[in-house]
């Protein structure tokens, strides 16, 4: 009988390890956090060098630094499309999910409430339900200082606009920021009628260029590059639209007007994970660090480049405002 004493006592610790062992493992588990999910849903593709590719890039920054657990869908391009890839994202326990444009406005507003415990975010619209933001750029003021650089720079008093739609806001406020810097400038504009038609892009650039235009100035994400490769061979300049594209060609690129959006998904996917993400319009600009001109090229003599940046620097400071009505700019 004593010499089966130490083996039942041993036996008694081994069970004793067992179970503490399953308790902390029981207590870990239950304190584990579960990941952050943020979500991605992209009209066109991630790589198209950007609108989109910006925004891949931002999800990609969010992941790196808020350790977040993500999924990016591409060609989200039609209603029921979007709908069908929002619900099942919103079910899969998506915290965050993204709709990169205007098209995501009314499902977004549709769904979120059958999902509150999902934030929906999309660009260039209006919302009032909880759980949906809407990130506004001002369009007015990208507008505005394209059309300074391109008025004074062009060589010919002539600048062709090649926008996506001519209901865009930049159009009034280019037109008139190019004739500010000389009388003589015209503008010659004429609509894509797609944010993606490269072909037609490229010929309407064709034709202003056979119409003297000296610089071209593409408004339209998809299309940007091409307009930009066809001023290249034209030996004309360009403005570049959404991200610095000095990379396409140095010699063509005078400046780019850019959105930040890859900053503004990181501070948006920062503030929902602190609380303090507010629902309806968020509102980014020159002001804020939400837009900004790309470094210009060498062509652009420094004279030129102070006169802009005094006038872009008396707009971040509020001593000077933009010529649009209304004054206010705000959510679209």
């Amino acid at each position: 009988m004593l010499k089966k004493i130490p083996l039942l006592v041993a036996l008694l610790l081994l069970v004793g390890c067992l179970l503490y062992s399953l308790i902390e493992n029981k207590k870990n588990v239950s304190l584990k956090k579960p990941p952050f999910k943020v979500a991605l849903l992209l009209e066109g593709k991630k790589d198209d060098q950007g609108w989109d590719n910006q925004a891949f890039r931002g999800l990609q920054q969010i992941e790196r630094e808020l350790h977040a657990q993500i999924v990016y869908k591409q060609d989200i391009n039609t209603d029921q499309i979007q709908i069908t890839e929002t619900k099942k994202l919103a079910e899969e326990g998506y915290d965050l999910i993204f709709g990169n444009g205007r098209s995501f406005e009314s499902i977004f507003n549709r769904i979120a409430p059958i999902y509150p415990k999902t934030h929906f975010v999309f660009f260039n619209g209006k919302s009032n339900i909880p759980n949906v933001s809407a990130v506004n750029f001002t369009p007015e003021s990208i507008g505005y200082f394209s059309g300074m650089v391109a008025g004074l720079m062009t060589k010919t008093h002539k600048v062709g606009l090649i926008p996506a739609y001519h209901s865009m806001k930049e159009i009034e406020p280019f037109i008139q920021a190019v004739k500010e810097q000389d009388q003589r400038n015209q503008v010659i504009v004429q609509e894509v009628n797609s944010w993606n038609d490269g072909a037609a892009a490229v010929k309407i650039a064709k034709s202003m260029v056979e119409q003297n235009a000296a610089v071209l100035v593409p408004m339209g994400d998809g299309f940007n590059i091409d307009v930009i490769m066809e001023a290249h061979h034209a030996k004309r300049w360009a403005v570049g639209y959404i991200s610095d594209q000095s990379f396409v060609s140095r010699g063509t690129i005078i400046t780019s007007t850019v959105q930040d959006v890859t900053n503004v998904y990181l501070q948006i996917a920062k503030q929902y994970k602190d609380g303090s993400l507010p629902e309806g319009c968020l509102l980014f600009d020159f002001k804020n660090g939400g837009q900004d001109l790309a470094p210009f090229g060498s062509m652009v003599p420094n004279p030129i480049q102070n006169k802009i940046k005094q006038k872009l620097d008396e707009y971040k400071k509020g001593a000077f405002f933009l010529p649009v009505q209304p004054p206010y700019l705000g959510c679209q």
